[in-house]
């Protein structure tokens, strides 16, 4: 294997700071809901309370990396400084009950690597994963005190990974990763391999390459080799299975998560067959798991195993089964949009934006309590917003899950996917109002979708630019233009980057495009499922929004007949919601302010027959 070939991305992420979405965008109002109802209220020092105290609790370790990536992603939107200063607080407090040798643990010693009923390497996963972002965010500081702290942050991770290879591994006296976990045969823990290739990055240790080398070669499951499965074109469900579905391990979450890793090691290594591995996954899990809300797994019928309504379950073709109960975690909507936000980078290809634009409009804000304080952790397509979780810990007064935990790093990623940059210029993926600074280069948008594909960016920068702007021309839009100055412009479509308007420069200060495209309304048919009585149901979307019916105002009981190509009639609730609409004698409202009460005055359904 050539260890020096590197892989460079065709998308690049913006720095903290460089995008500010308008006061009334709806992902604004979110991440800021969220800040201030979880991120500011939360107890930190309690998070860090289950590694100072060794409380050898099933995953408990997990909070404080999720939530300190989480709060690192966000504060690297809004900027706010308190919560700079609490992340600071809270790294002081995890690395204080860091050991001499580099342990990080919530377990014992003579428990390790593998105390916490398994989940171990899990948590010191998510250490590594909350330890980075908040280095990466913080290496754009110039403050005084931020050099130490970045030399400070990467011992940290550099010892933390030198004490978990000093403990896992194939040589004798370590434990084999595939030994270890709770339940899924070995995947949870090779989870950990994306931020061992991350602190490789940052540190350069040979040593750290070797282990990613071993975690891919030892295949991710004791079972099979999860990346030689998905590569010979398995489908997902089947993975791990050993034919009883009450012990299958096909979990969606955890999954994902390796095939992130991979990802990573592929850009280190330019090792071919897994970056054809991520793909064919992420193809699979589209076609065969991805509901119409943009997440998937479930607790029927095929998997059946531990993590129940976590599991892969052909979730796409099953999702208006009614033996389903529990689906679509909100973790693992989560890790789908990063697992597409990976291949976005990687490839520069737009479906990998579309899939995430559905995600984020329809299961993860929709799974949002409108106080932030809370993430649905099995969204739903009919009923009511549902309080149910099968993972939590009281944290003070704080009942903290993991999709709580989880929701706001996709919610904090979304105005950074929704603008990116590339080799050639400019990326606009997503069509959202507000500045964005590429650069020298200021983009101020004005927006009117998801209503309707109306965008105008004005140049500002008081500079001259050359090179294109890409432009996302989304997989629903019908009769894309570009005008530039009020005049139509002819848009290129460069190799290497499918899918994209690119609108060729010079720019300068003061000059205008706009970009125009119908939104195709589509009533979507279900497919057949293995239990009859879910299929001939029926699905009304416009563009990437999935509608429902609201108790609250309109009937939600009577039947919505077919029709592949309906006619939808704007009402006049627009400035409640994202989208309004009659079809069908009925009015419809955008799925993520269906269900708003979050009780039965507010029952929606969306799948109807």
């Amino acid at each position: 294997m050539d260890k020096t070939k590197k892989i460079r991305d065709r998308f690049f992420m913006l720095k903290p700071g460089s995008v500010k979405l308008s006061g009334d965008d709806i992902f604004d109002r979110k991440i800021r809901s969220v800040e201030n109802g979880l991120l500011k209220v939360l107890d930190y020092r309690g998070l860090g309370d289950y590694y100072r105290e060794k409380r050898n609790q099933f995953a408990a370790g997990e909070f404080w990396g999720k939530i300190m990536r989480a709060s690192a992603v966000i504060y690297g939107y809004t900027g706010d400084r308190w919560l700079l200063d609490k992340m600071r607080l809270a790294v002081d407090d995890i690395l204080s009950v860091q050991g001499a040798d580099g342990e990080i643990s919530t377990a014992p010693k003579e428990q390790q690597p593998n105390g916490s009923g398994g989940a171990d390497l899990w948590e010191r996963k998510y250490v590594m994963l909350g330890l980075l972002e908040y280095y990466r965010v913080i290496g754009y500081c110039d403050e005084e005190w931020c050099a130490p702290e970045l030399l400070r942050v990467k011992k940290a991770l550099s010892d933390l990974l030198d004490y978990t290879i000093s403990q896992v591994g194939s040589e004798p006296g370590k434990m084999p990763i595939l030994s270890t976990g709770w339940a899924f045969c070995g995947i949870e823990s090779s989870s950990i391999l994306e931020p061992v290739v991350k602190v490789y990055n940052i540190t350069g240790k040979p040593e750290h390459l070797a282990f990613a080398e071993y975690i891919v070669r030892e295949g991710g499951c004791s079972r099979e080799n999860i990346f030689e499965a998905i590569l010979s074109g398995r489908s997902p469900y089947t993975v791990g299975g050993n034919g009883d579905p009450k012990e299958s391990i096909a979990k969606a979450y955890e999954m994902m998560s390796c095939f992130e890793g991979l990802v990573e090691f592929y850009r280190v290594t330019g090792r071919e067959q897994d970056r054809m591995a991520a793909l064919k996954l992420q193809a699979k899990l589209a076609n065969e798991e991805i509901t119409e809300l943009g997440s998937g797994g479930a607790d029927a019928p095929y998997n059946l195993g531990p993590g129940t309504g976590e599991q892969w379950n052909l979730t796409r073709f099953e999702q208006t089964n009614p033996d389903i109960d529990l689906m679509m975690e909100t973790c693992v909507t989560v890790t789908w949009m990063k697992l597409c936000l990976q291949l976005l980078r990687l490839e520069g290809d737009s479906r990998f934006a579309d899939n995430i634009e559905r995600s984020a409009y329809n299961a993860l804000i929709g799974a949002l309590k409108p106080d932030g304080l809370f993430f649905e952790y099995f969204p739903r397509f009919n009923g009511t917003r549902n309080f149910k979780v099968n993972f939590s810990y009281k944290v003070g007064d704080f009942d903290l899950s993991c999709c709580t935990a989880n929701g706001p790093m996709g919610l904090g990623l979304v105005p950074f996917i929704a603008f990116m940059q590339s080799d050639v210029g400019p990326v606009v993926n997503f069509f959202l109002s507000g500045r964005v600074r590429f650069g020298k280069m200021v983009l101020d948008i004005r927006s009117c979708f998801p209503r309707s594909g109306r965008v105008s960016m004005t140049i500002g920068g008081g500079g001259f630019f050359a090179g294109n702007i890409l432009i996302r021309i989304p997989c629903y839009s019908k009769n894309f233009r570009v005008m530039l100055n009020g005049e139509e412009k002819p848009f290129l479509t460069l190799p290497g980057y499918s899918g994209y308007a690119a609108v060729p420069g010079p720019f300068s200060e003061g000059m205008m495009i706009d970009v125009e495209f119908d939104i195709e309304d589509e009533m979507v048919l279900s497919d057949s499922c293995s239990n009859a009585a879910g299929n001939g149901m029926t699905l009304l979307r416009h563009g990437p929004l999935v509608l429902a019916r609201d108790r609250r105002i309109t009937d939600i009981d009577g039947p919505v007949p077919f029709d592949p190509h309906p006619v939808l009639c704007e009402t006049d609730r627009r400035e409640a919601y994202l989208y309004s609409c009659k079809y069908g004698g009925y009015e419809w409202i955008d799925y993520q302010s269906a269900g708003g009460t979050w009780d039965e005055k507010s029952e929606f359904r969306s799948w109807t027959s």
